[in-house]
């Protein structure tokens, strides 16, 4: 018997998972709110699809939702993925031909960094059972350093803040994809912080922003693109985000002719 089969099954030489394993129970659970958070969990469900990049403004729960569910995935038997490795690029960001991750005890000083992370982490499973879960490995938080050399698998990754990360970066990350890894690029343009010198944004300089383009077309890549009417938010932050979207689909429709349908990026 193969035993990387588990509860799944081989056909063609692949080895593919059956969503059998009962769902773990989760402190707080959670339904999708909007259409596309609904869809979102069915990508993220595809066990033929390896990478997924994720496009959405502030508010949206994009971050929040794929936590949730590759925390599920992690946790349910029967699934290949051991372990959920978060990486978030605001640490060493201005050193670009370096990634890096670190296991177990984090520093004090990288876990400020990711304070966010570690919110969603006790709201869905509780501040106790996320110290236990991060203590045994199964979730791990990444940083931009020493990630090279090392294959992902058997594991799920969610590379935050995309949009902040250069293209060697992105590049270097995803070669690291191996057996029964599936991973989630999620990012928002409008809050990229890489500029020309005249103010204007310089898209070219997001990993993000040249993944989204380059991989459209490749099999095991899927895209999800989440909109101003996903923001679960207050209403009020939807009516200043649209002021910032508009000059920010003027200026990347003037670059790629690719906002005709306001489902993509």
């Amino acid at each position: 018997m193969n035993p990387r089969l588990h509860n799944g099954y081989e056909q063609n030489g692949r080895v593919y998972k059956s969503p059998v394993g009962q769902i773990p129970k989760i402190v707080n659970s959670f339904k999708p709110l909007t259409d596309n958070q609904k869809l979102f969990f069915q990508k993220m469900s595809d066990f033929n699809t390896q990478l997924i990049l994720c496009h959405g403004i502030a508010g949206t729960g994009k971050t929040y939702v794929s936590i949730y569910k590759a925390l599920q995935d992690v946790l349910r038997r029967g699934t290949p993925y051991n372990k959920l490795m978060i990486i978030n690029p605001t640490v060493d960001v201005g050193n670009e031909d370096k990634l890096g991750f670190l296991p177990g005890e984090l520093d004090k000083k990288i876990q400020q960094y990711n304070e966010s992370t570690f919110t969603i982490l006790d709201n869905i499973v509780g501040k106790e059972k996320a110290k236990k879960l991060i203590s045994d490995g199964n979730v791990e938080i990444g940083v931009l350093n020493f990630l090279r050399g090392v294959n992902l698998e058997n594991c799920y990754v969610i590379l935050d803040e995309a949009q902040n990360v250069s293209p060697m970066q992105i590049k270097t990350l995803m070669t690291r994809i191996s057996h029964d890894c599936k991973m989630i690029i999620q990012g928002d343009m409008s809050q990229c912080d890489k500029y020309k010198n005249n103010g204007v944004m310089d898209y070219e300089r997001s990993g993000f922003y040249d993944v989204w383009f380059r991989l459209k077309d490749v099999e095991g890549v899927d895209h999800m693109a989440f909109t101003r009417d996903d923001c679960i938010r207050h209403p009020l932050v939807k009516r200043i985000l649209k002021t910032y979207e508009d000059e920010h689909e003027i200026q990347l429709w003037k670059k790629t002719h690719f906002l005709k349908n306001k489902h993509v990026l």
